[in-house]
């Protein structure tokens, strides 16, 4: 049995300071996952993303985690590229 929660991290493309980060909990029979965006080093949280929850398993928490993750950083990059720099990520 695994102890929770959990935390995978991924690394951001073009981005050596931040990292994404999955926290998976398990509620019950079914399963949380946190996602956010942290500092590499102190580990705070730079941006909160998004909160999925009532997963059948770790794994399906993890996976719809990155999913989300990878949507809003999609987001970023398409609103990055129509409007100016200045306060993008709120």
């Amino acid at each position: 049995m695994s102890s929770y929660p959990q935390e995978k991290y991924i690394d951001l493309e073009n981005n050596p300071y931040l990292l994404g980060r999955i926290s998976i909990n398990q509620v019950k029979e079914s399963f949380h996952a946190e996602v956010d965006i942290i500092h590499r080093e102190s580990h705070k949280i730079f941006k909160h993303v998004d909160i999925v929850y009532h997963q059948p398993s770790e794994e399906e928490a993890l996976i719809t985690g990155i999913q989300r993750l990878r949507q809003f950083l999609e987001r970023i990059e398409k609103i990055s590229k129509t409007e100016p720099k200045e306060d993008i990520i709120h």
